[in-house]
């Protein structure tokens, strides 16, 4: 048995679809629905990609603000708050070091343990550097042994002595000619000795005739063949760079 709300459903239905036919016969709907079909863009599934030349135009952004933060930052001091504040404009002086001084550092960590921190050497065994003409005489002689190195018996002060001095240059330990310069400038101006003091310029002359040379000198060879003596151009440049002040 049909009831009445079933003839009413069905009523209703045919009545919809019978509206909805006639809309779509309508050739003024048809004509609007097609022209939205075409302005309207098709729907996607997930994110429409970013167009690559904004992408280039972010990446050149953040590059240019990470240069703009690094040059303006004042060096990331706290108490830096100006955009135009200069970090090394009160910065300190870099630290200088005379010849002697670099020498002095020198001497005790290479040298101490024979000659004495006094100088004064071992009796028979390290000869002493106080008042020694090896030493305050013709710098060319003490240039020769810390270059070099020295072997066999040699007479200091009236007394003999036979061993062996190692080489500071290439050959040896190889000491900047700096070093070299400043420890020879120590041992001839400390104790009371009183000699000139030994150049950097200096010792690069030196070394340039003799860091070739492959056997260490006997006390003989040391004053034969003496050229004259230099005159001893102090040096401006005694500036210490890090690596330089972590060595001494």
């Amino acid at each position: 048995m049909i009831s009445k709300s079933d003839d009413t459903n069905n009523s209703s239905s045919e009545s919809l679809g019978s509206m909805e036919r006639a809309v779509m016969q309508d050739e003024q709907v048809q004509d609007v629905h097609a022209q939205l079909m075409r302005e309207k863009e098709e729907p996607v599934e997930g994110f429409s990609p970013v167009p690559i030349v904004l992408m280039f135009f972010f990446a050149a952004l953040c590059f240019w603000g990470g240069v703009y933060l690094v040059e303006h930052s004042g060096g990331y001091r706290w108490d830096a708050y100006s955009p135009d504040f200069d970090p090394t404009a009160d910065a300190p002086k870099p630290v200088e070091i005379s010849l002697f001084d670099r020498g002095a550092k020198i001497y005790r960590n290479q040298c101490a343990q024979c000659h004495q921190a006094s100088g004064n050497g071992v009796a028979g065994v390290y000869p002493p550097l106080v008042a020694s003409s090896w030493v305050t005489g013709h710098p060319e002689v003490v240039a020769r042994i810390l270059i070099n190195g020295l072997n066999g018996p040699m007479i200091v002060n009236g007394k003999s002595y036979n061993g062996n001095m190692p080489a500071f240059g290439p050959g040896g330990l190889g000491l900047k000619e700096k070093d070299i310069a400043g420890v020879i400038t120590y041992i001839r101006q400390e104790w009371g000795n009183a000699a000139p003091e030994m150049s950097e310029q200096m010792i690069a002359e030196y070394s340039s005739k003799y860091n070739s040379r492959s056997t260490p000198w006997s006390s003989n060879e040391l004053k034969q063949d003496l050229g004259p003596i230099p005159e001893a151009v102090p040096t401006d440049d005694n500036t210490l760079d890090a690596e330089e002040t972590a060595e001494l």
